[in-house]
C-alpha cells in the first residue's frame, strides 16, 4: 500500500511540477550475480543490473542526455554511487560499453573491506573513466563531529584520496545525507567546491548555498518511479527531506 501511495504522489507531483531540468540520480551498488551488504546495516544496497539497465533506458527515452558533468539547466542526468561497493567493479564492462562515467564517492574507512572496492580496483576504474570523489573518512553523520574531529573526516580523507587517485579532490558527498552550517563551513575551508546532499530535486536548485547539490535516490525505484522522478515527481517530498537532513 505504501508503495502505491508513493507512486500516486510522485505521479501527481510530476504533473503539478512538470519539468525536464537536469538532475543527479544516485545509487549505492549495481550487481549482476553477487550482492554485497552494507558494512554497518548489513542491508543489500544494490540495484540488479537488469533493473539499472532499464533505468538508463528510461532516462534516454525521456530525452535526457547522460553526462559525467552537468553543464546545462535542462535535459542532462549525472549518475552517482555512494560508498564504493565492489559490484560497480563487477559490472564495469556495462558502464564502459554504454559510455557511462559515474561519480563514485569513497569513504576512506571502507576501501578494501569485504564487499568494497580496493585501491587497485579504484585505480583501474579511474583509468576506464570512472570519477572518484570524497565521502569523508568513517562514513558517519558529519553533524555529530566537533570542528576538531572534522579535520580527519574532511581534510585527512581528502589528502588520502588524492594520494590514491594522483589528482585533486574537490567534491564531497555527505555520509547519510546530514549536514549543518559547521559542516558547510569546514568543507569550504578544506577546498571542496561542490557538496552533494541526499535531498531530491533539480541540479539548478539553490539549497542553503550554491555549492550544495540535490540528488535523487533511485536504487530501488520502479520504471514508473524513475520516469516521475525525472519529470518533477520528487518536488512534493523535497521540503520533508530538507527538514530531515539539515541539522542547523
Amino acid at each position: 500500500m505504501r508503495k502505491l501511495i508513493k507512486l500516486f504522489l510522485m505521479r501527481v507531483s510530476s504533473i503539478l511540477h512538470y519539468n525536464k531540468k537536469s538532475k543527479i540520480i544516485f545509487y549505492h551498488d549495481v550487481y549482476a550475480n553477487k550482492r554485497y551488504l552494507d558494512r554497518d546495516t548489513k542491508l543489500d544496497m544494490g540495484t540488479p543490473l537488469a533493473m539499472f539497465k532499464e533505468h538508463i533506458k528510461i532516462v534516454r527515452e525521456n530525452g535526457f542526455t547522460i553526462t559525467d558533468r552537468i553543464t546545462n539547466h535542462e535535459g542532462e542526468v549525472m549518475i552517482c554511487f555512494d560508498d564504493g561497493f565492489k559490484g560497480i567493479y563487477d559490472t564495469k564492462d556495462y558502464f564502459i560499453k554504454e559510455g557511462l562515467r559515474p561519480t563514485v564517492f569513497l569513504a576512506i574507512s571502507l576501501i578494501g573491506l569485504p564487499g568494497y572496492l580496493d585501491i587497485n580496483e579504484i585505480r583501474e576504474l579511474q583509468k576506464a573513466g570512472f570519477i572518484f570523489q570524497c565521502h569523508a573518512w568513517d562514513h558517519k553523520d558529519l553533524t555529530s563531529y566537533s570542528r576538531d574531529e572534522l579535520v580527519r573526516e574532511l581534510c585527512e580523507s581528502k589528502k588520502m584520496l588524492e594520494d590514491i587517485l594522483g589528482k585533486p579532490v574537490d567534491e564531497i558527498c555527505f555520509p547519510i545525507g546530514y549536514f549543518s552550517q559547521l559542516v558547510l563551513d569546514e568543507c569550504k575551508r578544506y577546498g571542496y567546491k561542490i557538496m552533494y546532499s541526499s535531498i531530491p530535486g533539480n541540479y539548478s536548485d539553490k539549497i542553503y548555498e550554491d555549492g550544495v547539490k540535490t540528488r535523487n535516490l533511485l536504487q530501488y525505484a520502479s520504471p514508473a518511479e524513475v520516469k516521475y522522478a525525472l519529470l518533477g515527481g520528487n518536488e512534493m517530498i523535497k521540503p520533508r527531506y530538507i527538514k530531515m537532513h539539515w541539522r542547523g
